[in-house]
């Protein structure tokens, strides 16, 4: 199986272990993790593989198999489960049922404050799909593919290319967005500006 492991941010002390026996590790275990408002840890594997749920009161699990394939995975406001990679899948853990959109791409994504989850798809966009519908609700061309997709502070959408290039997008410009060069074999396709704190209650 798989080990979860609850490290103090300030000592680096190990202060938790799980193990959860049921989950095969496959290439490399638990591929994406995040923590809801509760407290409460989430991952995910590469491809569709398995969804595990750890309470971060109780340190009980629970597990699903995932509906499509993940790459990228997050936890949002609205309380959903995200993976991503050719599709968004979201997972309720009210129902714990899942839907899912295709829309391309095999990177990241990231959900706002305000009810939109922002994804790498295809043709070189980020798409943004409202959380409730599932419908696409704008597509913002990059002059490349980005894999990683971040929001920050400002409401700024990033896309982050594999290998030199970031983007900055302005969603109140449609069709506006700034470039910065000369990044160093850039690679993330999550969260890399640290907004998703803001859907963590503090502990």
């Amino acid at each position: 199986g798989v080990d979860i492991v609850r490290i103090n941010g300030d000592t680096g002390a190990v202060e938790d272990k799980i193990n959860v026996p049921n989950i095969q590790p496959q290439y490399f275990g638990m591929y994406g993790a995040a923590v809801d408002k509760e407290g409460n840890m989430w991952a995910s594997q590469l491809g569709q593989g398995t969804l595990l749920f750890v309470d971060g009161l109780t340190l009980q699990y629970k597990t699903w198999p995932m509906a499509g394939s993940g790459y990228g995975m997050t936890v949002g406001s609205s309380g959903y489960v995200w993976t991503c990679s050719y599709e968004a899948s979201r997972f309720d853990p009210l129902t714990e049922t899942w839907q899912k959109l295709g829309v391309g791409g095999s990177g990241g994504c990231m959900e706002d404050t305000n009810g939109t989850l922002y994804m790498s798809g295809g043709n070189n966009n980020i798409v943004a799909i409202d959380v409730e519908t599932l419908q696409v609700k704008a597509t913002y061309p990059l002059p490349q593919y980005v894999h990683g997709i971040s929001i920050d502070y400002y409401g700024y959408v990033w896309g982050v290319s594999i290998g030199a290039q970031a983007y900055r997008i302005d969603i109140n410009n449609p069709g506006a967005f700034q470039t910065f060069n000369n990044l160093v074999g850039a690679y993330t396709y999550s969260d890399m500006t640290g907004v998703a704190l803001s859907n963590v209650s503090p502990q």
